[in-house]
């Protein structure tokens, strides 16, 4: 209640990525000098840490969280979906789409009480808007797994946290 929805992100992922600075150097994790893992970093961090945690944290001002997990559980299908189109070697197999369609109709069962409660302008509106997260969410994944193979997980989450950290905070101020 006492903090903005954008400054919140800004600190979370400032702390997130000071916590993990010394993780990654613990563990030998170097960070690449290529231009292209520096731009997949901008990119993850605008597309995950920026735009889709800045959808979620606003549309939950008018969406109740439950429609939010049942919204936000449209995600593995979306990585399906772009993984197919993006990646070659990503087929779309009937068990995959089952089990992401029991994945997503599970959830909205254990939510359902709140879907009940879902009145208003503003949380339709909310509801529609929130699928923005998934899908910038699996475009990132997707991403990464396209371009990102072979650099270290930790500073290419490092680089990416501090990215959103920062764009949320300038938004924020």
């Amino acid at each position: 209640d006492g903090m903005p929805p954008l400054t919140g992100i800004s600190l979370r992922f400032s702390l997130a990525a000071v916590l993990l600075i010394p993780l990654a150097a613990r563990l030998g994790q170097r960070y690449p000098r290529e231009r292209a893992f520096w731009w997949l970093c901008l990119a993850n961090g605008l597309l995950l840490f920026t735009v889709s945690y800045s959808v979620v944290y606003w549309c939950e001002q008018w969406v109740p969280s439950g429609l939010g997990a049942v919204i936000f559980a449209t995600y593995p299908l979306f990585v399906m979906l772009l993984a197919h189109v993006a990646l070659p070697s990503e087929r779309i197999a009937r068990r995959g789409i089952l089990a992401g369609l029991v994945g997503f109709l599970g959830i909205a069962v254990v939510f359902s009480e709140d879907l009940r409660g879902l009145l208003g302008p503003e949380a339709a509106i909310g509801a529609v808007a929130l699928l923005i997260s998934p899908l910038v969410s699996a475009l990132a994944a997707v991403s990464v797994k396209k371009w990102g193979a072979g650099y270290p997980p930790l500073p290419l989450t490092v680089i990416s946290m501090l990215v959103g950290a920062f764009s949320t905070g300038i938004m924020a101020w």
